[in-house]
Order: structure tokens, then sequence, then C-alpha cells
């Protein structure tokens, strides 16, 4: 009976080991599999606008004219990535490195998918995702003045980086 027992605790232990391995490769892959399902973006333009009195925004390069902040990308083709709602999150950086972010107007934190590192957004932008390239614009009206200088926009899917740009205002 002794040996039975012992014989039936090594079986078990091979099997938690066995588990815990291939619990810890399926991880892993599905890593994997997320990362390859992030949709990447192309053709990032980040915009000044200011509304004219007919209601029509027009882009602006000065930023003393500068009322709203416009992102733009197009999304590419991810056969990977299941067709749905893809949330994109929007990350515009200011001249001193600060993130543009009001709580109230759907700004918050991230968690970077390979750093594990909390990230501050400025918005974000849900966009119907049919596997194929798309366009997406999102607006920003911060209500406080915009400073002259390089700027940096950054959009997120999944955690990942999808694409950067910069743009400088005068």
């Amino acid at each position: 009976e002794r040996m039975a027992n012992e014989e039936l605790s090594a079986a078990k232990a091979t099997l938690v080991s066995e588990k815990e391995e291939l619990l810890s490769s399926n991880e892993v892959l599905n890593k994997k599999v997320t990362k390859a399902s992030v949709v990447q973006v192309e053709e990032l333009a980040l915009n000044g606008l200011k509304q004219r009195k007919s209601g029509k925004a027009v882009k602006k390069n000065n930023a003393k004219n500068i009322e709203q902040l416009q992102v733009c990308f197009n999304t590419e083709e991810n056969t990977v990535a299941e067709a749905g709602t893809e949330q994109f999150i929007i990350r515009i950086i200011n001249p001193r490195g600060e993130t543009l972010a009001i709580d109230e107007m759907g700004s918050g934190v991230f968690v970077h998918s390979e750093t594990g590192e909390e990230i501050r957004y400025t918005q974000i932008k849900e966009v119907d995702y049919n596997q194929k390239e798309k366009q997406a614009c999102a607006v920003w009206t911060p209500n406080q003045p915009i400073t002259g200088g390089e700027y940096t926009v950054e959009v997120y899917n999944k955690g990942h980086l999808a694409g950067a740009s910069k743009v400088k205002f005068k």
C-alpha cells in the first residue's frame, strides 16, 4: 500500500509540473497572439483646429489660433485581429514632455503591455474595425491655450504602441 501511495504521489507531482509548464506555455502563446492582433496605425497626424463663426473647423499651425487638437490615423489591415470595436488609446504630449490629460474629458491611465508601466493618456477613440484599412479621427478640446513647439502623438492598441508622429506648432 505504501508503494502505491508513493507511486501516486510521484505521478501527481509529474502531472502538476506538466500542468504548470502548459499554463506557462499557454501564457506565452496568448501574449504572442495578442501582439499579432495589435492593429497598427499609419498616416498618423495631429492637426490644430480653430472654429470659424460658420461652425466649420479650419486647420491652423500657429499655436495662439488653435482651439482644438485633431488626431487622425488609418488603421492597417490585420486578419489576426477580430472584427468589432477596437479601442485606440491616444496620447498627446506637449513640448515640455507632459501628456495632455483632463480626467473629466475621458483621460486616464493604461498599462503598457510590454513594460508593465502605467502611462497617462489623453483620450480613447473607439473604431468599428472590420480587419481592413479605415480612417479614424478624434478631436480634443482642452479649453486651455496651446503653446508653440513640437508635439508628439502616440496611438496604442491592446496596450502596445501602434503608431507615433510629431508636429510643430509656431
